[in-house]
């Protein structure tokens, strides 16, 4: 049935609780596999320029894009690999996947170009006002996505 299942992930609480569906998911199909996704968002780069801007005193207060998003990887690829490694241990085959750009957009092209069969994730992101609406990424992927979508809340 979902044998290709795009988990799109910025590791909130939200997230967390679709990886949790996706885990329940095991027994529906032979062989799963996860993609794991995790887009570095222009406003995230954005902000790890001036951070690191202010903490090193540059002279025009910005870092290259390039070293952003070193700067996320860093801090993110150890969690992806943890992420993987669980899935895995669980009976799962995953991969990561790391785009660059606006994550709407990204998870609607990396289910496409996957061939993935279903993308499962929260209702809401971390950095997004808790509670009050869905996301705009959710609303977004639900209107591009070419394959079935399974929102957590």
């Amino acid at each position: 049935m979902y044998s290709r299942i795009l988990y799109p992930t910025d590791f909130g609480p939200d997230a967390e609780k679709a990886l949790h569906y996706i885990k329940g998911l095991k027994n529906t199909c032979e062989k799963i596999e996860v993609i794991i996704l995790y887009v570095v968002e222009h406003h995230m780069i954005k902000q790890y320029q001036e951070l690191s801007g202010m903490l090193t005193q540059s002279t025009d207060g910005l870092i290259e894009v390039e070293d952003a998003v070193k700067l996320i990887l860093e801090e993110v690829y150890p969690k992806l690999k943890k992420l993987e490694k669980e899935l895995i241990d669980e009976g799962f085959s995953a991969k990561i996947v790391i785009e660059e750009g606006v994550a709407s957009k990204q998870i609607a092209t990396v289910a496409k170009q996957t061939m993935a069969t279903l993308i499962v994730m929260g209702y809401s992101g971390k950095h997004k006002i808790p509670k009050l609406f869905m996301g705009s990424t959710v609303t977004h992927v639900l209107d591009l996505s070419p394959v079935p979508v399974l929102v957590v809340k």
